[in-house]
């Protein structure tokens, strides 16, 4: 990929939102690009992907794919148990990755806030 460089005559501005971030210049530039990137619409989000052996067994999960002889790298989706309302439900801990086909799915179990878990 190339590299990319330019000058901004607010540089010092720069700099100081990211010292008041807690952030490095460089880590600040990627989130606003991500930032300005999703407000338009583009999917900017890591991907997660799960090494899965054939007899189906999840061995790791990662977001960088490197070749391995134990199995095959599928995409993680996550979905909820139930359509999610933050205002009536709780999302819970994801249940254990499954494997469905050429994906691997992350499952949340979604409550009623009025239901108590222990």
């Amino acid at each position: 990929m190339e590299n990319i460089t330019f000058r901004y005559g607010r540089e010092d501005l720069l700099r100081a939102l990211a010292d008041r971030r807690g952030v490095n210049l460089s880590t600040l530039m990627r989130s606003l690009a991500d930032a300005a990137l999703a407000s338009e619409g583009f999917a900017v989000a890591d991907q997660q992907f799960a090494l899965v052996t054939p007899g189906g067994d999840v061995l790791t999960t990662s977001y960088r794919i490197a070749a391995d002889d134990r199995g095959q790298w599928l995409p993680i989706e996550n979905e909820d148990t139930e359509p999610f309302d933050p205002a009536r439900h709780w999302r819970l801990k994801p249940l254990p990755l499954r494997v469905d086909g050429e994906r691997a799915v992350r499952t949340y179990p979604v409550v009623l806030k009025s239901q108590e878990h222990a």
